[in-house]
């Protein structure tokens, strides 16, 4: 067999790594032949977190014939309906070609393919049409322009390969001493104007009993109710509910919400972002985006004993992480006095499976179509628990730029140091995780999508990874109540969290995305003279 050339695109694996698709590959420079994943084993490779030494597993094709019944039901069977929690169909991974497909690799693919990557709108239709016969199960190819890229990689006779020429590689260099050196704010004005509520550690504990359900929201208007169905599959979820009492709240502080909604599967959706606006004498474009996730997932142990879906009181995933948001207004309301970049709080709802990051989706599409640039996204999901209560660990997790390596490194560094001895524990260990660290825990959140989108983030959460923690009792299952809580150190994490995103709204107040208020007043003027001038 004599392959010429290859198809493959990169993409993300599920534990964060990058890897790649391999598609095709071009036979006797005649015909192109689907790979085909049932044939092809990698033994090297790693489905999991990596170490240096290891590889990631590929994506190959894996090919569905929609006559089949097992097929089919791996096709279109609806999400409620299958028979884990963690399972989907595969109907948004498929590329669609006719019935004459062949596996063989010594005869020509005639198959035609009609269509790829549909939404899951188009299910039932394509069901339907006789044509579409064979799914090839392929993640998507990025964009550009709007159409899916792929590479085409000529494989020479002595089996090396010649990449495109317009292809480099590129390692995400760690930021300079220097660059850190610019990036801090240029006075300790952000932690002056830091004050911690001596109420904040009670306020904590009575936020955490009331919007995990254990006592009842209470609304201005008298009405009162328990939260207790949290998933944003939930036909009667109670996330509005709950965007409605944080309005409230923020209303008091006199701070400007906006509720973004859409709709998923019928059901009306939305993230809550609440706007803090700067208040210094410099400006700048970028807000810092701070971010929550107000879903919570369903309990296993629930479904496997029972079969049924109800979700948890998500009492460290991830009311711990809301609170430390809702908290925040009001300090950092104070903080904004003399900062140059707007903060916004993001409540957003769909993290958990089987939504799966379909918030913060939907919110970072938003910032594309309105072309609306972000400073970096500061995100807090499972900051309650500690399972040994003498660990002093708190992940700090640094997406995949340089940007976000140098964020985390002045949270670690910088705003550690500066604030310690002025928080509820003083003996906390920040550990700085890189992306390409087994022991990170950002590709398991919504920031995987600040990842994959190209925007700069960071990650707070407790001692919990890969390796570490992980199938520990409390996570997605019916025991995620108060009692799982570590009061001290949720509080605390808290504060740190808060106190980067103080300090991150005085970052860079001098950069070429900044104004001086007094400037633009002056540019203002200018321009309404001249329109006089012209009208003369």
């Amino acid at each position: 067999m004599n392959i010429t050339l290859i198809e493959l695109w990169p993409t993300l694996g599920a534990f964060g790594f990058y890897t790649w698709v391999y598609a095709r590959i071009f036979h006797d420079e005649t015909h192109w032949i689907w790979l085909n994943s049932s044939s092809i084993e990698f033994s090297s490779t790693v489905d999991s977190p990596l170490n240096e030494s290891e590889y990631p597993a590929p994506y190959l094709p894996q090919l569905l014939i929609k006559s089949n019944a097992n097929d089919h039901f791996e096709i279109f069977t609806d999400i409620l309906s299958l028979p884990s929690l963690y399972m989907k169909n595969v109907f948004g991974d498929c590329l669609w070609t006719s019935a004459n497909y062949t596996n063989s690799l010594n005869r020509p693919q005639l198959t035609k393919i009609y269509s790829g990557w549909l939404p899951l709108e188009k299910m039932n239709e394509i069901d339907q049409d006789l044509n579409h016969n064979i799914c090839v199960v392929l993640p998507q190819p990025f964009r550009v322009n709007g159409k899916p890229y792929s590479l085409f990689i000529n494989i020479k006779q002595n089996n090396s390969f010649q990449w495109p020429s317009n292809i480099s590689w590129y390692t995400i260099p760690s930021p300079s001493s220097n660059d850190i050196l610019k990036t801090k704010p240029v006075s300790d004005v952000w932690y002056n104007d830091l004050q911690w509520p001596k109420t904040f550690a009670d306020e904590w504990k009575s936020n955490m009993y009331r919007l995990t359900g254990m006592q009842p929201l209470q609304y201005e208007n008298k009405t009162e109710i328990y939260l207790t169905r949290k998933s944003s599959i939930q036909t009667d979820n109670q996330l509005m509910n709950l965007i409605d009492y944080l309005i409230e709240q923020y209303n008091k502080l006199n701070i400007q919400t906006e509720k973004q909604i859409f709709y998923w599967r019928n059901i009306t959706q939305a993230n809550l972002i609440v706007y803090i606006p700067a208040r210094g004498s410099y400006r700048c474009d970028e807000p810092v985006v701070f971010i929550d996730h107000i879903d919570t997932a369903f309990e296993e142990d629930t479904f496997d004993d029972t079969g049924k879906r109800r979700s948890t009181p998500g009492a460290d995933d991830n009311v711990s992480g809301l609170i430390a948001l809702l908290q925040s207004a009001a300090i950092l309301n104070k903080t904004q006095e003399n900062a140059c970049r707007d903060i916004w709080l993001v409540h957003v709802t769909g993290e958990e499976y089987p939504a799966a990051s379909l918030g913060i989706s939907h919110f970072l599409q938003q910032l594309f179509i309105k072309k609306q640039p972000i400073y970096t996204a500061v995100i807090v999901d499972m900051i309650g628990h500690r399972v040994n209560r003498s660990d002093p660990i708190v992940q700090v997790n640094a997406g995949d730029t340089t940007k976000s390596l140098l964020v985390a490194e002045l949270a670690v560094n910088y705003v550690y140091p500066r604030i310690k001895n002025h928080l509820i524990l003083q003996n906390l260990r920040p550990v700085l995780r890189r992306w390409s660290d087994p022991f990170a825990y950002l590709y398991n959140t919504d920031g995987v999508r600040f990842v994959e989108y190209g925007f700069n983030c960071l990650l707070f959460n407790e001692h919990i990874n890969y390796h570490e923690n992980f199938e520990r009792e409390g996570y997605h299952d019916t025991f995620d109540t108060v009692n799982l809580i570590d009061f001290e150190y949720g509080q605390t994490v808290s504060q740190y969290a808060i106190a980067t995103v103080a300090m991150l709204s005085h970052a860079e107040c001098r950069s070429e995305s900044c104004w001086k208020e007094a400037n633009l007043v002056l540019i203002a003027g200018l321009s309404l003279f001249l329109s006089i001038l012209y009208a003369m």
